[in-house]
């Protein structure tokens, strides 16, 4: 997946050795969410489970907000060799069908080349099922299928017959429970769970793009979100990277002191408070459909202490997706240049490769999903 690797193994020992309070250093909770405890257990107690990266509608159903529910299942790959990006989300709105407009739909975006194609299909309720013990789903005939802890298959194919899949995630690092029940919105009630349950994979299987197939033997990422929330009001940057042994998330949302970002080094994980990092979006575009200005580069540096950061992410492809009325999602492929230095001394760590972001704003008049 990546163009170039961490220096040596060595150096990751050097660094660790200087730093015995890096692994598993933890953001603070949220002071206006501390009260706030997972009525599903989420990641409590140890590292994430299937049954963590499972359904959890039951959970939360039954407050005065249960229209306001969304949770998707979301995959993406980068294979530089084929110059082939692609992501795949899975996701279900209002399931209880409070207000009479639950639905499900799967989105499929695929970047071959400087060709971008993106489809979104829409299921009634009817055609979704999910399962409470592990990530199995449907959502018509395209699938989430649990192999085993460390293994998922997953299997689709958009209606216009443009985007067919058939892949198979091997985690490649330990999972990142991120949030629990944290507020992303103004009002107290809209929250948000966040699982990297593979924030790094090795995948393996069949893209087909307009009738081309392509044999897959690449990096990949899944993570999985679930909550309550004003689906039009909630913004974010998000970013994640990933190669043997390093992955590097951010979950940042705007206008909103909850984010969080976090390193991942041979197995240490180190996390970032939102007052932690600082993320600038230093040039920008114009989209001249949507009538929105986003960035094509951003800088995010961070320092919680035990860790210091400096990325660089240049947008390689940026893809307007109309998401909930009023949102555009910039899916953008981007490369990543960065240095990790430990506080405590040894050698820095610089890491450089591909791969995905996102920015999010608001439509200039409401859009709707579509094919």
């Amino acid at each position: 997946m990546q163009t170039h690797r961490l220096r040596t193994f060595l150096s990751l020992t050097l660094l660790f050795a200087c730093m015995p309070a890096f692994a598993q250093t933890q953001a603070p909770t949220p002071a206006d969410n501390s009260s706030s405890e997972s009525a599903d257990g989420f990641c409590q107690g140890g590292p994430a489970t299937v049954q963590d990266d499972a359904y959890h509608y039951k959970y939360w159903q039954g407050t005065p907000y249960d229209a306001a529910y969304t949770e998707w299942w979301y995959f993406n790959l980068y294979d530089d060799k084929q110059d082939l990006k692609a992501i795949f989300s899975y996701q279900v709105v209002d399931p209880g069908n409070i207000d009479g407009k639950g639905s499900a739909f799967v989105a499929a975006a695929a970047y071959q080349g400087n060709q971008i194609i993106n489809t979104v299909d829409l299921f009634p309720l009817s055609a979704f099922s999910a399962s409470y013990a592990a990530a199995d789903a449907s959502f018509g005939e395209n699938k989430i299928s649990v192999v085993g802890p460390d293994s998922y298959q997953i299997t689709g194919a958009s209606s216009n017959g443009r985007i067919r899949w058939n892949l198979h995630y091997e985690r490649a690092s330990d999972s990142w429970c991120a949030a629990d029940h944290v507020n992303v919105a103004p009002a107290t009630w809209e929250q948000m769970s966040w699982l990297l349950y593979m924030p790094s994979a090795q995948v393996s299987g069949t893209v087909t793009v307009d009738g081309n197939s392509y044999q897959v033997q690449s990096a990949g990422y899944h993570d999985h979100n679930w909550g309550e929330w004003n689906l039009s009001q909630v913004r974010w940057n998000w970013a994640q990277y990933s190669q043997p042994g390093f992955s590097f998330d951010l979950g940042d949302f705007i206008g909103n002191p909850n984010g969080r970002a976090s390193v991942d080094i041979a197995g240490h994980r180190s996390v970032f408070a939102a007052n932690q990092y600082k993320l600038v979006h230093t040039k920008f575009a114009y989209d001249t459909q949507n009538g929105i200005f986003y960035p094509v580069e951003s800088v995010f540096t961070a320092d919680n202490g035990e860790i210091q950061m400096f990325i660089k992410m240049n947008t390689t492809q940026s893809d307007p997706l109309p998401a909930f009325p009023g949102l555009i999602i910039y899916e953008q492929t981007s490369q990543f240049t960065g240095t990790v230095t430990s506080t405590k001394g040894g050698p820095p760590i610089d890491f450089e490769g591909n791969g995905f972001k996102e920015y999010t704003a608001y439509a200039n008049s409401t859009q709707q999903l579509g094919h």
